[in-house]
């Protein structure tokens, strides 16, 4: 049970972080899908904060159509390359910061989870990253505060503690929410995380 001071002390710190304007208007964003690409570089490279690796990700699985639909509105907690690196290193990858080498390494593990076939469980992860409505900043903490769970288009849960996201792998360290985020979208809105959610218990 989490004592009363630290979850005063979460509080505070997450009305500190939400009280810094991070938002951008969304018509200088466009959708979902638009701002994960202008937000990568121009394939895999060194930069740790932006999301190659999830766009390739999401073109793997088919669905940047779907984060780019005008008719939806939705959430992305989008992990930037470091989740990815993280992810890999936790599930047994000793190399260096190498964005390919990790892309390749994880398509490797989720085969092996997919009996042969790594999309069906890399488009369960990546619909475990997307909820329906706008979530901003301040839903996380009323989520905190009544201990409500997000539920993702995957259709399973996620349990908001302020701006740690409790994800269904009670082994591997839970991911937060990161800069950049509260980046809003034609079509909803995008947060970085640190780590990639997990919505079972590897």
């Amino acid at each position: 049970m989490l004592s009363l001071r630290t979850c005063c002390c979460a509080f505070v710190a997450a009305i500190s972080f939400i009280a810094v304007p991070h938002a951008t208007a969304a018509s200088d964003n466009g959708t979902i899908t638009d701002i994960v690409i202008e937000r990568s570089g121009s394939g895999f490279d060194r930069d740790k904060r932006d999301y190659d690796i999830l766009l390739t990700a999401v073109v793997a699985a088919d669905l940047a159509g779907a984060l780019a639909d005008p008719d939806v509105e939705l959430t992305l907690f989008a992990p930037n390359d470091k989740a990815f690196f993280r992810l890999a290193r936790d599930l047994g990858y000793e190399g260096g910061y190498d964005e390919e080498a990790v892309w390749l390494f994880l398509v490797g593990a989720l085969t092996d989870l997919g009996g042969g076939d790594p999309i069906p469980v890399l488009t369960d992860i990546l619909l475990y990253h997307v909820t329906s409505g706008d979530v901003r900043p301040i839903n996380l903490i009323i989520s905190t505060l009544r201990w409500r769970p997000v539920t993702t288009l995957l259709g399973a849960t996620f349990q908001p503690f302020f701006f740690t996201l409790i994800d269904n792998d009670p082994d591997l360290r839970n991911p937060s929410v990161t800069w950049p985020f509260n980046i809003k979208a034609t079509n909803g809105r995008v947060h970085s995380i640190n780590r990639v959610l997990i919505p079972l218990d590897l």
